[in-house]
């Protein structure tokens, strides 16, 4: 995870605040539950908290957010694509990123092609 987390671009970790990263073996049934999904598989990431975006002074003290990467789900997907693990580690910590800085779905899908092409001509 470190060399995936030190290949985000500086100014989006200089905005990050307040935030742990875990990796698990696979989400469990309420996460999964929460999200709409039936198979841990489907589930590569998940960010919990409150994002950046939406704070306001109500957020002092608050526990830190957490982007939690799941093993198990991220190797099989590796296994079943055939894409570096680094390239899935660090395009589902940028996708769990977007959540945290608030991003909309539309704004996400923006970034990950960004990053997949950023991607792309740094590993040629």
């Amino acid at each position: 995870m470190e060399r995936a987390i030190a290949s985000i671009p500086d100014e989006f970790l200089r905005r990050v605040d307040n935030l742990t990263f875990r990796v698990e073996d696979w989400p469990d049934r309420a996460i999964l539950d929460e999200v709409g999904f039936d198979d841990p598989r489907e589930l590569l990431g998940y960010y919990s908290g409150w994002p950046l975006a939406d704070r306001t002074h109500d957020y002092a003290g608050c526990l830190p957010d957490v982007i939690i990467l799941y093993q198990g789900a991220i190797e099989n997907h590796v296994r079943e694509t055939g894409q570096p693990l680094l390239r899935v580690v660090a395009e589902t910590l940028i996708h769990e990123l977007a959540h945290y800085f608030g991003f909309s779905e539309e704004e996400m899908d923006a970034v990950e092609r960004h990053w997949s092409e950023r991607f792309e001509r740094h590993s040629s």
